[in-house]
């Protein structure tokens, strides 16, 4: 069972194509499942009328899809959003809800734009403050799924320390809080050049019998299932035999 439930279309900011060009893509890759995850709540908050217009044409095109779909959001974990979250995610017929921290405070970590922040600040800071982050995000267990668990090593900045410590706590916080957590190629081709999650985090999730999905973070069409192989190799040899599927925000377990 192969499935690839973080994919943003044109309907996103920052994503390229419609839901028939990704699904075509899907059946060429032979995949079994994919999900459709665009942005719900960012900076600024997403017009609801937007999406509103985006779910009815999905749920028209999931009568016709030729493989299953299923409806997604990545929304951005923000400490004084956490209500707006709440709302606008009781509000549509979601299979799965993606949380993720791409902000500390102001700072899009991700972005080429704001680069140069990560040489004006202590790494080691910088990965306290995103894993703290993380651990907020998991808590406020307003989310299925938690979106490219360290996609702050993203531009490949990594501390001198170790922070097998920070690691674990954030493994604990994510087991506790019962989280799915999604191993996402797209690292592979940033400057870190390594799945989110890495491997040290991964063994660590396992320990622990944290649920995984399979993700390629798609913004055009002919990134679906990109490496997904690759994310399903990293699993097997933590020793996962199972990944989680959705429907209707409730997942199941399928073997791979």
């Amino acid at each position: 069972m192969i499935v690839d439930y973080h994919i943003h279309t044109s309907a996103s900011p920052d994503g390229e194509g419609d839901f028939v060009q990704f699904v075509n893509e899907a059946q060429r890759k032979a995949l079994d499942e994919i999900g459709f995850s665009e942005h719900l709540l960012d900076r600024p908050v997403r017009p609801i009328d937007f999406f509103d217009g985006y779910v009815k044409r999905f749920l028209q095109f999931k009568k016709e899809a030729p493989l299953p779909v299923r409806l997604g959001a990545e929304v951005d974990y923000f400490p004084d959003q956490i209500a707006a979250i709440r709302k606008l995610t009781a509000g549509f017929p979601f299979d799965y809800v993606i949380g993720s921290v791409h902000f500390l405070e102001d700072w899009p970590i991700d972005s080429y734009k704001e680069l140069q922040l990560y040489f004006k600040k202590d790494i080691m800071k910088i990965y306290e403050e995103y894993f703290a982050a993380i651990r907020e995000l998991c808590r406020s267990r307003l989310f299925d799924v938690l979106g490219h668990a360290d996609i702050v090593k993203i531009f490949g900045y990594r501390p001198e320390s170790d922070i097998t410590s920070i690691l674990e706590d954030t493994a604990q916080a994510i087991a506790q809080n019962d989280i799915c957590v999604e191993v996402n190629t797209a690292g592979l081709f940033r400057p870190c050049r390594e799945i989110y999650p890495s491997r040290q985090l991964l063994e660590m999730l396992r320990q622990r019998n944290v649920p995984v999905t399979l993700a390629s973070d798609a913004h055009k069409p002919e990134h679906v299932g990109r490496d997904l192989e690759k994310a399903l190799n990293l699993i097997r040899s933590v020793g996962y035999t199972h990944i989680c599927k959705f429907e209707a925000r409730k997942r199941s377990l399928v073997a791979i």
